[in-house]
């Protein structure tokens, strides 16, 4: 008799997602269960059988790695729909990007809300650490990412994490709050290291912000100064929650155009390119850029990733 781990492979082998996603929901330690000798997953086999979004979906959800490679020809499912099919929408949900550290921290937030009361403090420095980490990547040895938990800790508060006193700030006279080095030594820090070790590879709704879609960057810049706006402005919407609607995703965009630079995005006055000193690092268009190329380019390539990363979400893995 076949056994689970060879229907598997034969399942993916052949496309058949109908009744391979079935099995996996029910076995999904077997998600990354590689073929002999060529070392496919089920998601390999996705990415060359050019499968659908709701299918890449949720392999993703059920915990297949999108940094796994074949045993031949080193791939990556972004590698080999990159070659095969050149379909962007696959190409966005498969690039290999790991998780960052304020994923983690986002994920663990919006799973244990019961954690947090009113008016908290441990709340208030989360959320400091989620800014702070940016898009760090988070590493995969846990003891390391501990270790920059901890120095984390200690860069925001002043304070080591072995602390016993609790961190008492004040933001009125009306309002003080306290940091409880307890909470996070004993069951914040231990949820986060708990989360990493799932490896995540797939962006959640409930823990999503704007500055996820900014990964990965783009090839093309239109001017140089650009490129250093991206940065900015993926570290600036790092809390924003991606909206549902793509037309309030480009009002938030062009609004944090404006504040980044001070120009607007809409009925510029005086011309499309302008200067901004902070960007310039060299280059012939060093420092300059280009408002029709973000209005052109960039919003709808931010708003067409809300659209196929909304088309994963709507997907009920049981209507599959």
């Amino acid at each position: 008799m076949m056994s689970v781990s060879d229907k598997v492979l034969k399942l993916a082998f052949q496309g058949e997602w109908n009744t391979l996603l079935p099995i996996l929901r029910d076995y999904p330690d077997l998600v990354n269960h590689p073929s002999e000798p060529k070392g496919y997953t089920s998601l390999h086999q996705a990415a060359w059988h050019g499968a659908n979004l709701s299918v890449i979906g949720e392999l993703l959800t059920l915990g297949a790695d999108r940094s796994a490679t074949t045993n031949t020809k080193r791939q990556t499912a972004f590698g080999i729909v990159v070659e095969k099919h050149k379909r962007p929408e696959l190409e966005y949900l498969l690039f290999p990007q790991k998780v960052t550290i304020a994923q983690i921290l986002r994920k663990v937030v919006a799973t244990e809300r019961q954690l947090f009361t009113d008016y908290d403090g441990n709340q208030i420095l989360v959320d400091k650490m989620i800014a702070a980490s940016g898009v760090e990547q988070c590493p995969d040895d846990l003891n390391e990412l501990d270790t920059r938990l901890s120095h984390l800790f200690f860069a925001l508060t002043g304070k080591a994490i072995s602390t016993v006193d609790s961190v008492r700030f004040s933001v009125s006279s009306s309002f003080t709050f306290e940091i409880e080095p307890d909470f996070f030594r004993l069951i914040f820090f231990p949820l986060v290291h708990k989360v990493a070790a799932k490896k995540i590879s797939y962006l959640e709704s409930d823990w999503a912000v704007v500055s996820d879609l900014f990964d990965p960057a783009p090839t093309q810049w239109g001017l140089r100064g650009s490129l250093f706006l991206w940065l900015e402005m993926r570290q600036a919407l790092c809390q924003v929650s991606i909206p549902e609607d793509k037309d309030e995703l480009a009002n938030i965009i062009s609004a944090a155009f404006q504040s980044l630079t001070g120009k607007s995005l809409i009925n510029r006055v005086g011309g499309n390119d302008f200067y901004v000193e902070r960007f310039s690092r060299g280059g012939g268009s060093s420092g300059y850029v280009a408002s029709l190329f973000w209005l052109n380019e960039f919003i709808p390539q931010l708003q067409q990733r809300l659209t196929w990363l909304q088309t994963v979400w709507s997907i009920s893995p049981r209507s599959l």
